[in-house]
Protein backbone atom coordinates (compact mmCIF):
# COMPACT_ATOMS: atom_id res chain seq x y z
CA UNK A 1 0.00 0.00 0.00
CA UNK A 2 1.63 3.28 -0.89
CA UNK A 3 0.93 6.34 1.17
CA UNK A 4 -0.71 9.07 -0.37
CA UNK A 5 1.37 10.97 -2.24
CA UNK A 6 1.40 14.76 -2.41
CA UNK A 7 0.84 15.28 -5.77
CA UNK A 8 -2.91 16.70 -7.67
CA UNK A 9 -4.55 13.91 -9.57
CA UNK A 10 -4.98 15.82 -13.42
CA UNK A 11 -4.22 15.19 -16.90
CA UNK A 12 -1.09 16.66 -18.42
CA UNK A 13 -0.10 17.79 -21.68
CA UNK A 14 3.60 15.84 -21.60
CA UNK A 15 1.52 12.72 -20.14
CA UNK A 16 -1.13 12.39 -22.88
CA UNK A 17 2.09 13.29 -25.94
CA UNK A 18 4.15 10.21 -24.55
CA UNK A 19 0.99 8.02 -23.99
CA UNK A 20 0.20 8.80 -27.32
CA UNK A 21 3.88 8.71 -29.00
CA UNK A 22 4.61 5.04 -27.34
CA UNK A 23 1.25 3.66 -28.72
CA UNK A 24 1.62 5.21 -32.26
CA UNK A 25 5.05 4.29 -32.78
CA UNK A 26 3.74 0.30 -31.01
CA UNK A 27 1.18 0.02 -33.73
CA UNK A 28 2.79 1.59 -37.13
CA UNK A 29 6.01 1.34 -36.65
CA UNK A 30 9.54 3.75 -35.69
CA UNK A 31 9.58 4.46 -39.69
CA UNK A 32 7.17 7.43 -39.49
CA UNK A 33 8.36 8.87 -36.53
CA UNK A 34 8.03 12.18 -38.04
CA UNK A 35 4.54 11.98 -39.31
CA UNK A 36 4.11 10.90 -35.44
CA UNK A 37 4.98 13.51 -34.49
CA UNK A 38 3.02 16.08 -36.43
CA UNK A 39 -0.38 13.82 -36.14
CA UNK A 40 0.20 14.23 -32.34
CA UNK A 41 0.89 18.04 -32.57
CA UNK A 42 -2.31 18.48 -34.94
CA UNK A 43 -4.64 16.32 -32.34
CA UNK A 44 -3.00 19.00 -29.87
CA UNK A 45 -4.53 21.82 -32.30
CA UNK A 46 -7.91 20.82 -32.78
CA UNK A 47 -8.12 20.01 -28.73
CA UNK A 48 -7.66 23.38 -28.30
CA UNK A 49 -9.99 24.72 -30.64
CA UNK A 50 -13.22 22.63 -29.36
CA UNK A 51 -12.00 22.88 -25.91
CA UNK A 52 -12.35 27.46 -26.57
CA UNK A 53 -15.83 26.13 -28.14
CA UNK A 54 -16.69 24.73 -24.49
CA UNK A 55 -17.06 21.16 -26.69
CA UNK A 56 -14.76 19.05 -24.42
CA UNK A 57 -15.09 15.27 -25.17
CA UNK A 58 -15.84 12.89 -22.44
CA UNK A 59 -12.37 11.05 -22.82
CA UNK A 60 -9.74 13.22 -23.86
CA UNK A 61 -7.44 10.92 -24.10
CA UNK A 62 -9.29 8.68 -26.24
CA UNK A 63 -10.40 11.65 -28.97
CA UNK A 64 -6.74 12.90 -28.59
CA UNK A 65 -5.67 9.02 -30.40
CA UNK A 66 -8.45 8.93 -32.60
CA UNK A 67 -7.46 11.83 -33.98
CA UNK A 68 -4.21 11.85 -33.78
CA UNK A 69 -4.54 8.12 -35.61
CA UNK A 70 -6.76 9.04 -38.43
CA UNK A 71 -4.03 11.61 -39.30
CA UNK A 72 -1.46 9.99 -38.99
CA UNK A 73 -3.11 7.15 -41.34
CA UNK A 74 -3.74 10.34 -44.05
CA UNK A 75 -0.48 11.62 -43.66
CA UNK A 76 0.83 7.73 -44.85
CA UNK A 77 -1.66 7.40 -47.36
CA UNK A 78 -0.47 10.89 -48.79
CA UNK A 79 2.76 10.46 -48.75
CA UNK A 80 2.19 6.96 -50.35
CA UNK A 81 0.60 8.49 -53.41
CA UNK A 82 3.54 10.93 -53.63
CA UNK A 83 6.27 8.42 -53.15
CA UNK A 84 6.21 4.53 -54.28
CA UNK A 85 9.21 3.61 -52.03
CA UNK A 86 7.11 5.31 -48.97
CA UNK A 87 4.94 2.54 -47.94
CA UNK A 88 3.06 0.72 -44.50
CA UNK A 89 0.91 -2.17 -44.31
CA UNK A 90 -2.28 -1.26 -42.68
CA UNK A 91 -4.69 -4.17 -41.11
CA UNK A 92 -8.54 -3.68 -40.58
CA UNK A 93 -7.58 -4.42 -36.87
CA UNK A 94 -5.02 -1.10 -36.74
CA UNK A 95 -7.70 0.77 -38.87
CA UNK A 96 -10.18 0.29 -36.01
CA UNK A 97 -8.47 -0.75 -32.90
CA UNK A 98 -9.31 1.38 -29.82
CA UNK A 99 -6.85 3.27 -27.29
CA UNK A 100 -6.76 1.15 -24.79
CA UNK A 101 -3.83 1.48 -22.44
CA UNK A 102 -0.28 3.81 -21.64
CA UNK A 103 2.43 1.85 -23.61
CA UNK A 104 5.23 4.21 -22.27
CA UNK A 105 7.39 2.32 -20.39
CA UNK A 106 7.53 -0.40 -22.75
CA UNK A 107 8.68 1.86 -25.23
CA UNK A 108 11.16 2.90 -23.12
CA UNK A 109 12.01 -0.75 -22.54
CA UNK A 110 12.31 -1.20 -25.94
CA UNK A 111 14.47 2.21 -27.17
CA UNK A 112 16.67 1.41 -24.63
CA UNK A 113 17.62 -2.42 -25.22
CA UNK A 114 18.63 -1.28 -28.88
CA UNK A 115 22.40 -2.65 -29.25
CA UNK A 116 22.29 -0.17 -32.68
CA UNK A 117 21.83 3.39 -30.34
CA UNK A 118 24.15 4.84 -27.98
CA UNK A 119 23.06 4.94 -24.36
CA UNK A 120 23.48 8.56 -24.94
CA UNK A 121 21.34 9.29 -27.97
CA UNK A 122 18.51 6.57 -26.37
CA UNK A 123 18.31 8.88 -22.95
CA UNK A 124 18.05 11.81 -25.54
CA UNK A 125 15.31 10.33 -27.54
CA UNK A 126 13.07 9.41 -24.73
CA UNK A 127 13.50 11.88 -23.07
CA UNK A 128 12.21 14.43 -25.85
CA UNK A 129 9.63 12.09 -27.27
CA UNK A 130 8.00 10.10 -24.29
CA UNK A 131 8.75 12.87 -21.56
CA UNK A 132 8.19 15.97 -23.74
CA UNK A 133 11.28 17.74 -22.39
CA UNK A 134 12.25 20.85 -23.84
CA UNK A 135 15.85 21.60 -25.34
CA UNK A 136 16.87 23.30 -22.31
CA UNK A 137 15.77 20.58 -19.55
CA UNK A 138 17.71 17.93 -21.16
CA UNK A 139 20.71 20.40 -21.39
CA UNK A 140 20.11 20.90 -17.94
CA UNK A 141 19.59 17.08 -16.87
CA UNK A 142 22.51 15.66 -19.69
CA UNK A 143 25.15 18.49 -19.42
CA UNK A 144 24.89 18.09 -23.46
CA UNK A 145 24.81 22.10 -25.66
CA UNK A 146 21.25 22.34 -27.54
CA UNK A 147 22.86 21.58 -31.06
CA UNK A 148 24.24 18.45 -30.29
CA UNK A 149 20.86 17.95 -28.75
CA UNK A 150 18.99 18.53 -31.92
CA UNK A 151 21.69 16.49 -34.25
CA UNK A 152 21.34 13.56 -31.75
CA UNK A 153 17.74 13.00 -32.06
CA UNK A 154 17.53 13.95 -35.94
CA UNK A 155 20.50 10.71 -36.34
CA UNK A 156 18.06 8.76 -33.95
CA UNK A 157 15.45 9.26 -35.98
CA UNK A 158 17.02 7.96 -39.03
CA UNK A 159 18.98 5.26 -37.61
CA UNK A 160 15.68 4.16 -36.20
CA UNK A 161 13.88 4.16 -39.77
CA UNK A 162 17.03 2.24 -41.35
CA UNK A 163 17.36 -0.28 -38.75
CA UNK A 164 13.46 -0.81 -37.91
CA UNK A 165 11.92 -0.05 -41.83
CA UNK A 166 8.30 -1.46 -41.73
CA UNK A 167 9.18 -4.22 -39.06
CA UNK A 168 6.39 -4.53 -36.59
CA UNK A 169 7.71 -3.70 -33.13
CA UNK A 170 7.06 -7.05 -30.55
CA UNK A 171 6.68 -4.71 -27.10
CA UNK A 172 6.46 -8.29 -25.35
CA UNK A 173 9.25 -9.75 -26.51
CA UNK A 174 12.17 -6.95 -25.61
CA UNK A 175 15.19 -9.12 -23.80
CA UNK A 176 14.91 -7.08 -20.49
CA UNK A 177 18.55 -7.06 -18.63
CA UNK A 178 20.25 -5.22 -16.52
CA UNK A 179 21.96 -3.36 -18.76
CA UNK A 180 18.53 -2.33 -20.00
CA UNK A 181 17.06 -1.88 -16.84
CA UNK A 182 20.11 0.35 -16.04
CA UNK A 183 19.48 2.84 -18.79
CA UNK A 184 15.81 3.21 -17.64
CA UNK A 185 16.78 3.91 -14.33
CA UNK A 186 19.08 6.64 -15.44
CA UNK A 187 15.80 8.44 -17.56
CA UNK A 188 13.64 8.05 -15.04
CA UNK A 189 15.97 9.52 -12.15
CA UNK A 190 16.82 12.30 -15.02
CA UNK A 191 13.08 13.04 -15.57
CA UNK A 192 12.65 13.49 -11.44
CA UNK A 193 15.46 15.33 -10.55
CA UNK A 194 14.12 17.77 -13.54
CA UNK A 195 10.99 17.76 -12.18
CA UNK A 196 12.06 18.54 -8.24
CA UNK A 197 14.40 21.42 -8.96
CA UNK A 198 11.92 23.19 -11.86
CA UNK A 199 13.19 26.57 -12.65
CA UNK A 200 10.46 27.62 -14.66
CA UNK A 201 10.81 31.75 -14.01
CA UNK A 202 6.64 31.46 -15.31
CA UNK A 203 5.86 30.27 -12.06
CA UNK A 204 7.02 30.06 -8.67
CA UNK A 205 6.58 26.41 -8.24
CA UNK A 206 9.90 24.84 -7.30
CA UNK A 207 8.63 21.67 -8.48
CA UNK A 208 7.33 20.00 -11.54
CA UNK A 209 5.18 17.65 -9.67
CA UNK A 210 4.06 16.33 -12.96
CA UNK A 211 7.09 15.24 -13.92
CA UNK A 212 7.97 13.89 -10.39
CA UNK A 213 4.74 11.81 -10.75
CA UNK A 214 5.15 10.19 -14.09
CA UNK A 215 9.00 9.42 -12.91
CA UNK A 216 7.90 7.37 -10.10
CA UNK A 217 4.69 5.70 -11.26
CA UNK A 218 7.20 4.31 -14.13
CA UNK A 219 9.77 3.57 -11.22
CA UNK A 220 7.29 1.76 -9.23
CA UNK A 221 5.72 -0.09 -12.07
CA UNK A 222 9.17 -1.34 -13.44
CA UNK A 223 10.18 -2.63 -9.88
CA UNK A 224 6.72 -4.26 -9.84
CA UNK A 225 7.25 -5.86 -13.40
CA UNK A 226 10.83 -6.91 -13.14
CA UNK A 227 11.96 -6.81 -8.93
CA UNK A 228 15.73 -5.55 -9.99
CA UNK A 229 17.27 -4.67 -6.52
CA UNK A 230 18.73 -1.19 -8.77
CA UNK A 231 15.58 -0.35 -9.20
CA UNK A 232 14.13 -1.04 -5.56
CA UNK A 233 17.44 2.03 -4.31
CA UNK A 234 15.94 4.07 -6.72
CA UNK A 235 12.33 4.10 -5.37
CA UNK A 236 14.09 4.70 -2.08
CA UNK A 237 16.03 7.92 -3.15
CA UNK A 238 12.36 8.83 -5.08
CA UNK A 239 10.64 8.49 -1.92
CA UNK A 240 12.94 10.21 0.19
CA UNK A 241 12.71 13.27 -1.90
CA UNK A 242 8.79 13.39 -2.25
CA UNK A 243 8.97 12.91 1.49
CA UNK A 244 10.73 16.49 2.45
CA UNK A 245 8.61 18.98 -0.71
CA UNK A 246 5.88 19.76 1.77
CA UNK A 247 9.22 21.33 3.58
CA UNK A 248 10.95 22.94 0.68
CA UNK A 249 8.92 26.24 0.98
CA UNK A 250 7.71 28.33 4.03
CA UNK A 251 5.56 31.24 3.99
CA UNK A 252 6.63 31.56 0.09
CA UNK A 253 10.29 31.50 0.76
CA UNK A 254 12.70 28.76 -0.59
CA UNK A 255 13.96 26.56 2.50
CA UNK A 256 17.34 24.89 2.04
CA UNK A 257 17.80 20.86 3.11
CA UNK A 258 19.40 21.78 6.42
CA UNK A 259 16.88 24.27 7.27
CA UNK A 260 13.61 22.76 6.71
CA UNK A 261 11.48 21.63 9.38
CA UNK A 262 11.60 18.03 9.95
CA UNK A 263 8.02 18.20 11.56
CA UNK A 264 6.66 18.66 7.55
CA UNK A 265 8.72 15.68 5.91
CA UNK A 266 5.89 12.72 5.63
CA UNK A 267 6.90 10.14 8.11
CA UNK A 268 4.79 7.55 6.07
CA UNK A 269 6.79 8.18 2.82
CA UNK A 270 10.32 8.13 4.89
CA UNK A 271 9.21 4.95 5.87
CA UNK A 272 8.82 3.98 2.02
CA UNK A 273 12.22 5.40 1.55
CA UNK A 274 13.53 2.93 4.56
CA UNK A 275 11.77 -0.09 3.32
CA UNK A 276 13.18 0.24 -0.60
CA UNK A 277 16.75 0.22 0.54
CA UNK A 278 18.45 -3.41 -0.41
CA UNK A 279 21.52 -4.47 -0.66
CA UNK A 280 22.96 -5.68 -3.70
CA UNK A 281 25.32 -8.21 -4.84
CA UNK A 282 27.83 -5.49 -6.83
CA UNK A 283 27.97 -1.85 -5.72
CA UNK A 284 25.43 0.04 -7.43
CA UNK A 285 24.76 3.70 -7.23
CA UNK A 286 21.24 4.29 -6.65
CA UNK A 287 22.43 2.16 -3.32
CA UNK A 288 24.95 4.77 -2.38
CA UNK A 289 22.57 7.22 -2.92
CA UNK A 290 19.90 5.90 -0.80
CA UNK A 291 22.52 5.50 1.99
CA UNK A 292 23.56 8.81 1.49
CA UNK A 293 20.18 10.48 1.73
CA UNK A 294 19.25 8.55 4.58
CA UNK A 295 21.69 9.78 6.35
CA UNK A 296 21.38 13.38 5.83
CA UNK A 297 17.15 12.58 6.81
CA UNK A 298 18.29 10.65 9.93
CA UNK A 299 20.32 13.25 11.51
CA UNK A 300 19.74 17.04 12.49
CA UNK A 301 23.42 17.90 13.10
CA UNK A 302 26.13 16.53 11.48
CA UNK A 303 29.39 15.64 13.57
CA UNK A 304 33.05 15.52 11.98
CA UNK A 305 32.70 11.52 12.40
CA UNK A 306 28.89 11.84 10.41
CA UNK A 307 30.83 13.91 7.27
CA UNK A 308 33.18 11.80 7.23
CA UNK A 309 31.35 8.74 6.71
CA UNK A 310 29.41 10.47 4.29
CA UNK A 311 32.89 11.81 2.26
CA UNK A 312 33.67 7.85 2.04
CA UNK A 313 30.48 7.32 0.31
CA UNK A 314 30.41 9.52 -2.09
CA UNK A 315 34.34 8.24 -2.26
CA UNK A 316 32.64 4.34 -3.07
CA UNK A 317 29.92 6.65 -5.58
CA UNK A 318 32.72 7.85 -7.50
CA UNK A 319 34.47 4.50 -8.37
CA UNK A 320 31.02 3.90 -10.53
CA UNK A 321 30.33 7.39 -11.71
CA UNK A 322 32.57 10.23 -12.28
CA UNK A 323 29.71 12.60 -12.69
CA UNK A 324 30.60 16.28 -12.04
CA UNK A 325 27.50 16.82 -9.79
CA UNK A 326 28.55 13.56 -7.71
CA UNK A 327 32.01 15.36 -7.50
CA UNK A 328 31.00 18.78 -6.08
CA UNK A 329 28.62 17.36 -3.53
CA UNK A 330 31.85 15.08 -2.66
CA UNK A 331 33.75 18.87 -2.43
CA UNK A 332 31.08 19.98 -0.17
CA UNK A 333 31.45 16.95 2.26
CA UNK A 334 35.07 17.13 2.46
CA UNK A 335 35.49 20.48 2.99
CA UNK A 336 32.99 19.78 6.41
CA UNK A 337 36.07 17.38 7.39
CA UNK A 338 39.35 20.25 6.71
CA UNK A 339 39.80 19.34 3.49
CA UNK A 340 39.43 22.23 2.03
CA UNK A 341 42.32 22.61 -0.58
CA UNK A 342 41.12 19.07 -2.43
CA UNK A 343 37.77 20.63 -2.39
CA UNK A 344 38.50 23.64 -4.29
CA UNK A 345 40.96 21.04 -6.64
CA UNK A 346 38.05 19.61 -7.21
CA UNK A 347 35.71 22.38 -7.77
CA UNK A 348 38.27 23.52 -10.26
CA UNK A 349 38.44 20.26 -12.43
CA UNK A 350 34.71 20.04 -12.73
CA UNK A 351 33.46 23.62 -13.46
CA UNK A 352 34.62 23.09 -16.86
CA UNK A 353 32.28 19.69 -17.09
CA UNK A 354 29.12 22.59 -16.22
CA UNK A 355 27.36 25.35 -17.90
CA UNK A 356 28.48 28.40 -17.07
CA UNK A 357 26.72 29.65 -13.19
CA UNK A 358 25.39 26.44 -12.71
CA UNK A 359 22.92 27.18 -9.89
CA UNK A 360 24.03 24.02 -7.12
CA UNK A 361 27.90 23.81 -8.12
CA UNK A 362 27.90 27.84 -7.86
CA UNK A 363 26.58 27.70 -4.11
CA UNK A 364 29.10 24.96 -2.79
CA UNK A 365 31.84 26.99 -4.32
CA UNK A 366 30.68 30.08 -2.54
CA UNK A 367 30.07 28.47 1.00
CA UNK A 368 33.36 26.65 1.13
CA UNK A 369 35.25 30.03 -0.66
CA UNK A 370 33.12 32.22 2.04
CA UNK A 371 36.06 31.17 4.86
CA UNK A 372 38.96 32.22 2.69
CA UNK A 373 37.38 34.89 0.48
CA UNK A 374 33.96 36.18 1.68
CA UNK A 375 34.59 38.81 -1.28
CA UNK A 376 35.11 36.55 -4.00
CA UNK A 377 31.73 34.10 -2.70
CA UNK A 378 29.74 37.34 -2.54
CA UNK A 379 30.51 38.32 -6.07
CA UNK A 380 29.67 34.50 -6.52
CA UNK A 381 25.94 35.00 -5.30
CA UNK A 382 25.57 38.41 -6.90
CA UNK A 383 26.13 37.05 -10.09
CA UNK A 384 23.89 34.02 -9.59
CA UNK A 385 21.42 36.68 -8.01
CA UNK A 386 21.43 38.51 -11.26
CA UNK A 387 20.44 35.94 -13.40
CA UNK A 388 18.07 34.01 -12.06
CA UNK A 389 14.59 34.32 -13.38
CA UNK A 390 12.22 33.03 -11.12
CA UNK A 391 11.95 35.48 -8.30
CA UNK A 392 11.39 32.53 -5.54
CA UNK A 393 14.98 31.55 -5.99
CA UNK A 394 16.60 35.14 -6.23
CA UNK A 395 15.26 35.81 -3.52
CA UNK A 396 17.03 32.78 -1.76
CA UNK A 397 19.91 33.59 -3.29
CA UNK A 398 19.73 36.95 -1.38
CA UNK A 399 20.16 35.73 1.94
CA UNK A 400 22.95 34.43 1.31
CA UNK A 401 24.38 38.00 0.62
Amino acid sequence: MIPNLPFEDKINYRTLYGKLFSILVIRFGATHISEIEDAIQNSFLKYLKIKNQNNIPKNIENWLYMVARNDLLNIIKRKQKEDYNFSIELTEDEKVEPYETDLRLQTILFISSLNSLSTQSKIIFILKNIFVLSMLEIRESTLINQEAIYKSINRTKKKLNIDLNCQKIEINSVPVNQKTISIVEEILYAVFNIGFDSFNEKTENIVNKDLCLESFVLTRLLYNKFNYTSTSNLLAVLFFHISRIPAKINNGKLISFFNQNRDKWNKKLLTMAFHHIKKPKNSNKYYIEAIIISKYMSKKDFSLKDWTEISFLYEMMLEISQSPIVRFNYSFCLSKIGKTDKAMNILSEVQNQLPDHHLYFSLVKAIITKESNSKESHEIILTLSNKMKQKIRKEYLKSFI
